[in-house]
């Protein structure tokens, strides 16, 4: 069996900052620092008074994008390409759209462009090292990382060091093929078990164990309790930026190689993971598996049924299934949804116990920290810690195209963190209140998500 290509070792996805350069009229100071600050609307507010140039229809894509206006972004791109087939900002974007697609060939020849017409920003450079990790071309993708480390970029000290990890990660692993997944093509379906919301499994990892491990779509990568990665004697390669939710949204993460994962009839051999040491995680789960891991297949989580379920080709559509596109980052994949009439992207998480949206779009729906009864004594956990401001929205309905999903409540977070680490706005993440009627499918290479709630 193949690898899978998913596993982009660090997670390297960069926010959108736009650094100075070849910026013609605009200044560097500007729009860049903006944007640097996630200040998007005053980024556009600026932007709106310079004159149409192709540069600045590009920059308006990438404010476009940030806002998780895909589709509004790949017109401007487009746009721009057709005054000067030499924007390389527009090439950028067409690069980072086909990346979120994983279209790995129109990513590198989109990139490929991008850095010809301006060699110098390091920007392009970690999207580059992105493109060739999705065609699994690692020597390609620690040569840029190791030129944007080159070109130093001392604006974003997180995502340098990260390329840093990212080079002594691919190292680590030399020639051999990452996540190289072995078994049988029609793997038996691993039952789960259902404790507080969350869905867990055992694996046996380099011959022990068995863990138990949560089975997480909203994971960018398997990660281990710090307790397990010592007691399997697990030397550390490096340390890197582990992005999650609670708390400040980040924090420092080793990382380490792992020969085996075996996860019923599966074995994944050469698996970069990372680790946690939050005590109250490590009370839960002795580790999460990412279910990127096992993107070879698609994958079912039939909640149903307690089990996960892994195929070859994508099950057929039932008839109360319903099929929606999806954008792929970090390993994580995101889908649209609306939002008592907002329309926001939502990361599909059966690691979250409960549904949660981002105090943007809690602020849309008319709630924020200074609406009376709406802050919560309440803490959310996650790699990052379990601190922060939690708010109350009450009666809120998520809608697909096809179906709609009725709270009483629902509770928001800050997400700034992540959707700076994603690069684009994250209105929030469903999570099992959501989820746990449904037949969940996942195909990360055609990233679409269906939805099937089978008749009781």
């Amino acid at each position: 069996m193949s690898s899978s290509p998913l596993v982009v070792l660090m997670a390297l996805t960069s926010f959108l900052i736009l650094p100075g350069g070849s910026i013609q009229s605009i200044n560097p100071d500007s729009v860049s620092d903006l944007l640097l600050r996630d200040e998007v609307e005053q980024a556009e507010l600026l932007l709106d008074r310079q004159p149409r140039t192709p540069l600045t229809t590009a920059l308006r894509g990438e404010i476009e994008y940030r806002k998780g206006n895909f589709d509004k972004a790949e017109a401007l791109y487009d746009e721009a390409l057709r005054a000067d087939t030499n924007t390389a900002r527009a090439h950028l974007g067409l690069a980072k759209l086909a990346i979120a697609k994983l279209k790995g060939d129109q990513a590198v020849t989109a990139i490929t462009r991008a850095i010809e017409l301006d060699p110098k920003l390091p920007l392009f450079r970690l999207y580059a090292s992105e493109a060739y990790a999705v065609q699994k071309n690692y020597a390609e993708q620690r040569r840029h990382l190791e030129e944007y480390v080159r070109l130093n970029p001392a604006y974003d000290a997180d995502r340098l060091a990260e390329a840093k990890a990212g080079i002594e990660m691919i190292d680590a692993f030399a020639a051999e093929e990452i996540a190289r997944v072995e078994g049988p093509e029609a793997p038996s379906p691993l039952r789960f078990r259902k404790t507080l919301n969350l869905i867990f499994s055992s694996i046996m990892i380099n011959g022990r164990g068995p863990y138990n491990f949560a089975i997480d779509t909203g994971a960018t990568q398997t990660v281990l309790s710090q307790k397990l990665a010592t007691d399997l004697g697990l030397e550390p390669i490096t340390t890197t930026i582990m992005h999650g939710i609670g708390g400040s949204g980040k924090i420092e993460s080793k990382m380490y190689r792992l020969d085996e994962i075996a996860i019923g009839d599966l074995k994944i051999k050469n698996v970069p993971a990372g680790t946690f040491g939050d005590p109250l995680l490590s009370q839960l789960a002795d580790g999460i598996l990412g279910t990127a891991i096992l993107s070879d297949f698609i994958i079912t989580i039939n909640y149903p049924e307690n089990q996960l379920e892994l195929s070859r080709t994508k099950p057929a559509a039932g008839a109360s299934s319903e099929t929606l596109p999806a954008w792929y980052f970090s390993n994580l994949l995101l889908i649209p949804l609306e939002v008592n009439g907002y329309r926001g992207n939502f990361i599909v998480d059966t690691g979250a116990v409960t549904t949660v949206l981002s105090h943007s779009m809690a602020s849309k729906l008319g709630v924020n920290e200074n609406t009376p009864g709406a802050r919560v004594d309440l803490g959310i956990v996650g790699v990052g810690g379990f601190e922060g401001v939690v708010l109350r929205v009450p009666n809120v309905t998520l809608k697909t195209p096809n179906r709609s999903e009725q709270f009483a409540q629902v509770v928001s977070i800050d997400l700034k963190q992540i959707s700076k680490m994603l690069g684009t706005e994250l209105s929030g993440v469903v999570g099992y209140d959501f989820l746990q009627d449904y037949q969940l499918t996942l195909d990360y290479y055609g990233t679409e998500v269906r939805l099937n709630k089978p008749a009781n």
